[in-house]
């Protein structure tokens, strides 16, 4: 077990992460404490985590206008497709290749989106596969952000749009699997009060997180998006190699 510092450390790093860009908190806590600490434990906390700070964005009526309900609506009906799907292949697939070809399609995705092939993920079709393969994968693999980002950065101009559009996504999903691992896992002994000391580092660095996407302008935003899609899924996946 890691010392308490780092993974407080750790949890305010990635709830920033989380408050600037709208997703990226089980990316980064997980670069950060992958060989620290258990990783059902991690994977737990994440989840809880990316719930609670996606909350935080519901209670604005702003952000709640902001939404795109139509586009939201369609991640959810395809997200859960894929997650049967998922759920029903999962002890057929090898969940450490499957990971390695989706952490490169996903950099390789968010290299060609700086040209003007960018397009291309902005059509409303790959909403629907966005979000069917981030169901899919979500069983086996736990990646289900960057794939719907990836098209969200690509659709929408507006900041506030994306960003809380993708909130309320991962809100949704990220609940199922808490609920799930609630009540499946057997967690080890001081889970539950390691989680209620992380609520306050996570806050915090959400917090700081939404101050920092305020000074953003769209443009910038979308180029901070794109450059923590293809940094995350370089560095996952150097890790997996080696």
């Amino acid at each position: 077990m890691p010392s308490i510092l780092l993974v407080f450390v750790a949890f305010m790093i990635a709830g920033w992460i989380q408050g600037l860009i709208g997703f990226g908190f089980a990316i980064a806590t997980t670069l950060l404490l992958v060989n620290q600490m258990d990783f059902t434990q991690l994977v737990y906390f994440n989840l809880c985590m990316s719930v609670l700070t996606s909350l935080i964005a519901m209670f604005s009526g702003k952000n709640l206008r902001s939404i795109h309900r139509l586009t939201l609506l369609k991640l959810i009906l395809s997200a859960s497709l894929g997650l049967v799907a998922g759920l029903a292949i999962i002890s057929y697939v090898h969940a450490v290749v499957l990971k390695q070809v989706t952490l490169a399609v996903i950099l390789l995705a968010s290299v060609v989106s700086l040209t003007k092939n960018k397009v291309f993920f902005a059509h409303q079709y790959m909403t629907w596969v966005g979000g069917f393969f981030s169901g899919l994968l979500t069983p086996s693999t736990g990646i289900n952000g960057p794939l719907v980002a990836l098209h969200l950065n690509a659709a929408f101009t507006n900041k506030e749009q994306m960003r809380n559009t993708m909130l309320s996504y991962l809100f949704l999903i990220m609940s199922f699997g808490v609920i799930t691992m609630t009540l499946q896992a057997d967690f080890a002994p001081g889970t539950w009060t390691l989680l209620i000391k992380l609520i306050i580092p996570s806050l915090l660095g959400y917090v700081l997180g939404m101050f920092s996407f305020r000074l953003l302008p769209n443009g910038i935003f979308q180029k901070v998006v794109t450059v923590f899609l293809i940094v995350s899924s370089l560095l996952s996946l150097i890790y997996l190699i080696l």
